[in-house]
């Protein structure tokens, strides 16, 4: 009979139990498809990076070859460093993401000496499509490695990175205070004493869960409109959604949101607004999951 392990990146149901690893695995099969689209999304943004490099003063192309010519700047450093191989930083996307390839090809390794496959792959052949499609091959194997939980902060990070290049990290928006009871500490008797978690629950306007930084727990987005004040303003939610406040005003009369005065403020429903949102801008939060 096979053990029940918990997922080890940490993913909690909203009662505070983890999630089950799936069979032969350290993480839970959501975990498993997140951490999968990180890599996705990480491939598209280096190519957006790679393609800046090319247009930009002193850039190069992953090949390494210079196209415009001009003079050095902190800002060509901070695309460059994600294309060079050879990179130390923490960050720098193809060496990190080539350094884990690298890994995996050694621990994997039958025929092969792990020292001598380290070096049979010299470094002008290095590609993020090569090294990516090596991880995605080797998946179910990283998946149950104890060096999951390094290898998915490692593909966040630099996901994180190359989108802070690019400036198009996707706006950011306060759902409110995490309500899950978490034991504050054990009493003398030997009871427990839980506590809301309250820790601020921000989420990205694109995605589809948000997990609690601080006790861990998954909310989909169906859950969203039932955390935190549901009420509030048209200058918060302006920027919150990144919509003019004269735009949510008109969404307020055409769909008929409910609103309320409280001490001279307007205060409209979240969950109305959030449904017109995901009516009026497809492809970032569903109507079924928003309403």
């Amino acid at each position: 009979m096979s053990e029940v392990r918990p997922c080890l990146l940490g993913c909690r149901t909203p009662d505070g139990y983890a999630f089950r690893a799936a069979p032969g695995a350290n993480v839970c099969p959501r975990c498993s498809e997140k951490l999968r689209g990180v890599l996705d999304d990480l491939q598209h943004a280096y190519a957006a990076v790679d393609q800046l490099a090319q247009l930009t003063p002193n850039g190069q192309a992953g090949d390494g070859v210079r196209r415009v010519p001009g003079p050095k700047s902190p800002a060509v450093d901070a695309i460059l460093v994600h294309l060079d191989p050879r990179s130390q930083d923490d960050t720098a996307a193809l060496a990190v993401v080539e350094s884990w390839a690298r890994w995996v090809r050694a621990e994997r390794s039958l025929d092969v000496a792990p020292a001598q496959m380290r070096g049979t792959v010299p470094a002008g052949r290095v590609t993020i499509r090569r090294e990516l499609d090596s991880l995605r091959f080797n998946w179910d194997w990283i998946m149950a490695s104890d060096q999951v939980v390094e290898f998915a902060t490692a593909m966040r990070a630099v996901l994180a990175k190359l989108r802070q290049v690019r400036n198009d990290n996707p706006r950011v928006m306060r759902i409110g205070a995490c309500p899950t009871p978490v034991v504050a500490m054990t009493l003398a008797d030997g009871s427990e004493l839980t506590l809301d978690c309250g820790a601020s629950l921000r989420v990205r306007v694109v995605d589809t869960e948000i997990r609690c930084r601080n006790c861990g727990t998954v909310w989909a987005r169906e859950q969203w409109p039932d955390l935190g004040d549901p009420w509030t303003d048209y200058a918060y939610l302006s920027a919150e959604l990144d919509v003019n406040p004269s735009t949510l005003r008109f969404w307020c009369r055409d769909d008929q949101w409910t609103v309320k005065r409280v001490r001279g403020r307007t205060l409209i429903r979240r969950k109305d607004a959030l449904a017109s949102y995901a009516r009026r801008r497809p492809g970032t939060y569903t109507i079924d999951q928003a309403g």
